[in-house]
C-alpha cells in the first residue's frame, strides 16, 4: 500500500475545510443555518462526490499538487463532482434540485479549491526552495 504524504494530506483536509466552509457560507447568505440536517447532507454529499471523483483524477496526487500546469484536475474533477453532490443531496432529501443550484456549487466551490490549491502548491514550492535557515558556514 502506498504511503500518503504530508502534502496529499493537507491538500485532503484543505479540500474538505473549504468545502465545509462555502457550505456553511452558502446556508449563512440564505440565513438558513438552522437548517442543521439539510447542511450535514450537503456537506456530506460534497466530501462524498469528491473523495470519490478526485482521486479518479488525481488531484490528490503529490506531483499533480506541486505542479501549476496540473490545477486543471481540480477544475475538472469538481465539475464533476458537483452534480454528483447535488444529486446525492436531492436523493436524500427528496428534492428536486434546480440547475442554478448546480451551476452555483460548481462556481463557487470550484474557486474556493483552485484558489486553496493554488495557495497550497504556491506556498509548499516556495518553503522547499527556500534554504535551511542552519547555515553550513563556519563563523568568523
Amino acid at each position: 500500500m502506498r504511503r500518503i504524504s504530508a502534502i496529499e494530506r493537507r491538500a485532503a483536509t484543505g479540500d474538505a475545510v473549504v468545502l465545509v466552509a462555502l457550505t456553511v457560507a452558502g446556508f449563512a447568505t440564505h440565513m438558513t443555518l438552522d437548517a442543521a440536517w439539510r447542511m450535514a447532507v450537503t456537506i456530506v454529499g460534497s466530501l462524498a462526490a469528491w473523495s470519490v471523483v478526485g482521486p479518479f483524477l488525481g488531484v490528490f496526487r503529490e506531483a499533480n499538487i506541486l505542479n501549476p500546469r496540473e490545477l486543471w484536475r481540480v477544475g475538472l474533477a469538481w465539475v464533476i463532482a458537483a452534480p454528483l453532490a447535488t444529486f446525492l443531496r436531492g436523493l436524500i432529501l427528496a428534492r428536486d434540485i434546480p440547475p442554478v443550484f448546480i451551476v452555483v456549487v460548481i462556481l463557487t466551490n470550484g474557486f474556493g479549491l483552485l484558489l486553496w490549491r493554488t495557495y497550497l502548491g504556491w506556498t509548499t514550492v516556495r518553503h522547499r526552495r527556500q534554504p535551511d535557515s542552519i547555515s553550513t558556514k563556519s563563523p568568523r
